[in-house]
């Protein structure tokens, strides 16, 4: 994702992204958001619904670990939540199967040339 795009989230997410699960200061995102910018507005929706539910039922906070693609999919690794925000996750990465990373229009998954599993639009695929 790009630097400006993830210093978004970060920035509105602070809960989220900024501390770990014993409070330290550091980030708990090691190597950032990898993923491509047309996931923001998903990734964006996630972290509004996560921190909703943990403030409206007083829940612990929830920190993520790893924001990534990977088999053509989102991966949303966080620590503590319960079983709704495990279904948001569940949804988001679902969601994200049919949303090209690229540019965030409708896409699918399609296989490459290397056997790798992609999501794209039609016009990001590759050809």
């Amino acid at each position: 994702m790009s630097p400006d795009l993830e210093k978004q989230l970060i920035e509105r997410y602070p809960k989220i992204f900024s501390t770990d699960e014993d409070g330290d200061s550091r980030p708990t995102l090691r190597y950032g958001i990898e993923c491509d910018d047309g996931w923001y507005q998903l990734i964006d929706t996630l972290c509004a619904c996560i921190q909703q539910h943990v403030d409206t039922y007083k829940l612990e906070q929830v920190t993520t670990r790893q924001v990534k693609e990977k088999f053509a999919e989102l991966r949303f690794y966080y620590h503590r939540g319960d079983e709704r925000i495990r279904g948001m996750v569940e949804l988001a990465a679902a969601l994200s199967a049919r949303v090209c990373p690229v540019c965030g229009n409708p896409g699918k998954r399609i296989k490459t040339a290397e056997n790798w599993m992609i999501t794209r639009c039609d016009e990001h695929a590759p050809t």
